[in-house]
């Protein structure tokens, strides 16, 4: 471990600045002994030895704050860090309109580490399509996942995958009925008067799972965040939809959900499919089995076994099938490590051109706001949905993402619809922020791509 990095003592949890650790111990692990309730995390089960044709079921893990998601032994330290950042309150936070913001905060600190520079003018490299399996209907495993011993072979060649690809309910016949029951309601939703940066009141209708208006506050951190040399940022026109509480690993659908919250308010082709707005999870489970009836990635229905009613994960694939099916344009690719470029180098310059290709850079400024689609992200075992990305003073980079499986903290909340004035805004945008140190874990990335309406046929936009 670095020796700048602070850690605790109960968990694998490390950070480069103490504040956040001192603030995960007291989260998760509450004072007069009360940490000894939430032990280290163990594997869920032991199991038996095992022939070549069974799974490790070890890999998994309860996540001991309590939020009822499952994660891999692998991504808990990051689960909990973020788990903080998610939960920052209201007087961490100031707004210009409201004394209510007012409070002290500790002072921002650097998020990725100074020697993983980003080099715009290194050429793009390590792109491949389909990561071994053809977007378009191949017969090869999951799409970024690390494949198990096949359990089936299907008659179209796909192999059956395991728990490394889908999850820990992979082989489930069906979902408990109580989260059925929870999925077919969605999440509470509810009025709040907001006070606007125009001082006006404005009522809005909020679900406690969803976001809206996000985008312009990020921005707005960005620009006063002198950490940030330039930074891009998607449509506005995005909403963040996060999981509800004891969900489990619906990643996927939420991001896609993302997307299509995009298409509805922004009017872009294939919104019509959509009349009764954003498709809740089952929904968008009989529209993926509906795209492999119609031939869309088809070998998907082999590997997966069928989705419909199950908690099983999904992926790229998924999301391509069902947007090709309803006649959406997009584009999925693949990036991995390519001679002496690593994978995340090549994420990092295909998101940047993404970016910069809905921007005029002549105009030089440091925060550069453009109309484009968010994209579809997907790594091992986790997926995401990429809103911006900067480049830092020091040369790093990050992604910025809207994270499906944690909510809009506090803070984020009151600043909406505001002028977004922070004491701290690096401290706001850590929930949003995926860096080096996040994405090296990885060897393998996929994108998925709405293509960008032309403004000029577009009017709404």
């Amino acid at each position: 471990m670095d020796a700048s990095h602070s850690s605790c003592p109960f968990c694998p949890f490390s950070d480069p600045d103490p504040s956040f650790v001192a603030e995960h111990i007291e989260y998760c692990y509450p004072e007069n002994g009360a940490h000894e309730s939430v032990p280290h995390p163990l594997p869920r089960s032991s199991p038996p030895p095992q022939s070549d044709s069974e799974e490790s079921t070890d890999k998994y893990v309860d996540c001991p704050h309590g939020c009822g998601e499952i994660v891999t032994t692998a991504e808990l330290s990051t689960h909990l860090d973020l788990h903080v950042a998610e939960g920052i309150a209201l007087d961490e936070s100031r707004s210009a309109e409201s004394p209510l913001d007012a409070g002290s905060v500790v002072s921002d600190h650097e998020l990725s580490d100074p020697e993983d520079s980003f080099d715009g003018a290194t050429a793009r490299k390590g792109e491949k399509r389909g990561l071994g399996r053809d977007f378009a209907n191949t017969k090869s495993s999951k799409p970024g996942r690390t494949r198990s011993p096949p359990r089936t072979v299907g008659p179209d060649g796909a192999k059956r995958l395991g728990r490394a690809e889908l999850g820990p309910h992979a082989h489930e016949k069906k979902m408990p009925s109580w989260l059925k029951k929870m999925l077919e309601k969605g999440g509470s939703s509810s009025k709040q008067t907001q006070i606007t940066a125009d001082g006006k009141l404005t009522r809005r209708t909020t679900v406690d799972n969803e976001t809206d208006h996000l985008i312009p506050v990020i921005a707005k951190l960005c620009e006063q965040d002198s950490s940030v040399q330039r930074a891009f940022l998607c449509s506005p026109k995005v909403r963040h939809v996060c999981k509800m509480s004891r969900e489990g690993g619906f990643c996927g659908y939420r991001n896609i959900q993302m997307l299509v919250s995009y298409l509805k308010k922004s009017q872009s082709p294939g919104h019509e499919h959509f009349t009764n707005g954003v498709p809740s999870i089952l929904e968008l489970q009989d529209k993926i089995e509906l795209a492999w009836d119609k031939g869309f990635n088809s070998t998907g229905r082999t590997e997966t076994g069928g989705i419909r009613g199950t908690r099983k994960f999904i992926g790229t694939p998924e999301a391509q099938a069902l947007f090709m099916s309803l006649g959406i344009p997009c584009d999925a690719s693949s990036l991995s490590e390519s001679g002496t470029l690593r994978a995340y180098d090549s994420l990092y310059m295909d998101v940047a051109t993404y970016f910069r290709s809905g921007c005029s850079l002549e105009d030089e400024k440091r925060v550069y706001k453009t109309d484009l689609p968010p994209i579809y992200f997907q790594h091992q075992g986790h997926s995401m949905t990429i809103i911006g990305f900067e480049i830092r003073d020091n040369g790093s980079a990050n992604l910025l993402v809207f994270d499906p499986m944690f909510k809009t903290s506090p803070a984020m909340h009151r600043l909406i619809g505001t002028s977004a004035q922070s004491n701290n805004p690096g401290r706001l945008l850590k929930a949003y922020r995926r860096g080096t140190s996040y994405l090296q874990k990885y060897k393998i990335f996929e994108l998925l791509k709405l293509c960008p309406v032309d403004m000029a046929t577009n009017p709404n936009q």
